[in-house]
């Protein structure tokens, strides 16, 4: 795992948790705008960047985290940002540091398919995965453009998809390889999503934010069900995780609102 900071270092600290294929730089798209008073953290998962390691679940890159964070000094985070799969991660990491004794604030979930699915299901998710990690490899010199047309991302995103030309840019910027490990690790965090037991008062620090045309809105009645105290905010108008893509500094606005306790 590898961690890229911006800002103060003495300033409240957010963490800021990429999406699947993603990386840092991906957070630090909207990140920077937040920098100018906060110590930004952004890491880049286990299985996502050139460096050997395999992305295992999402309780283990979030004992990763918070290790991370005790051994920089970080008692306390402003915000726990995460998108799409980094969503996962980061309700992962808001779990653990209640065991590392490390204070959070706000979360903010944009977008975090928070499903639990049958065996069979995610098998078959281990096949379309791999084909949509392969297109790293198969075709390296266009993978904007093969991403655009696969058929998973297509579901996902719909007709938006070209909307997020700055996003696919970004992924294929790096030549990457995901090992079948990562792959069935992707599988495991958004489609064996386990939803930990959480205080009242921590679910009040909680905001799940979906668009409401992204198939991960779904979730939100399992996540009703675990989290009845909880805030759950939609936005018109744009697909999966979008708003960030579209509108970085919006967005950073969006999450100090949060952070301000201010009505979203």
């Amino acid at each position: 795992m590898q961690f890229t900071t911006l800002g103060d270092r003495n300033a409240p600290a957010v963490l800021l948790i990429h999406g699947m294929l993603s990386s840092a730089d991906d957070s630090v798209h909207f990140g920077r705008y937040l920098a100018d008073d906060h110590y930004v953290i952004c890491p880049t998962l286990d299985g996502h960047a050139d460096d050997g390691s395999d992305l295992v679940s999402a309780e283990d890159e979030a004992r990763k985290i918070t290790v991370w964070l005790r051994e920089n000094g970080i008692r306390s985070l402003a915000l726990i940002q995460g998108s799409s799969m980094g969503a996962e991660v980061a309700l992962a990491v808001r779990d653990a540091c209640i065991r590392s004794d490390i204070k959070v604030d706000h979360c903010f979930f944009d977008g975090g398919p928070f499903f639990d699915f049958s065996p069979v299901f995610r098998k078959f998710m281990e096949i379309v995965f791999s084909g949509l990690v392969g297109i790293f490899e198969k075709d390296p010199e266009h993978v904007s453009e093969k991403l655009k047309g696969n058929l998973f991302v297509r579901f996902v995103l719909g007709k938006k998809r070209d909307e997020f030309e700055p996003l696919f840019a970004s992924m294929s910027s790096k030549r990457r390889k995901f090992s079948k490990k990562t792959v069935k690790g992707m599988v495991k965090t958004c489609y064996n999503c386990a939803l930990p037991d959480l205080t009242n008062d921590v679910q009040r620090t909680l905001v799940f934010f979906f668009s409401t045309d992204e198939p991960a809105r779904k979730s939100k009645k399992r996540l009703k069900k675990a989290y009845p105290f909880a805030k759950y905010r939609d936005v018109k108008g744009y697909a999966h995780c979008l708003f960030q893509v579209k509108r970085p500094k919006r967005y950073a606005r969006l999450l100090k609102d949060v952070m301000n306790g201010e009505r979203i």
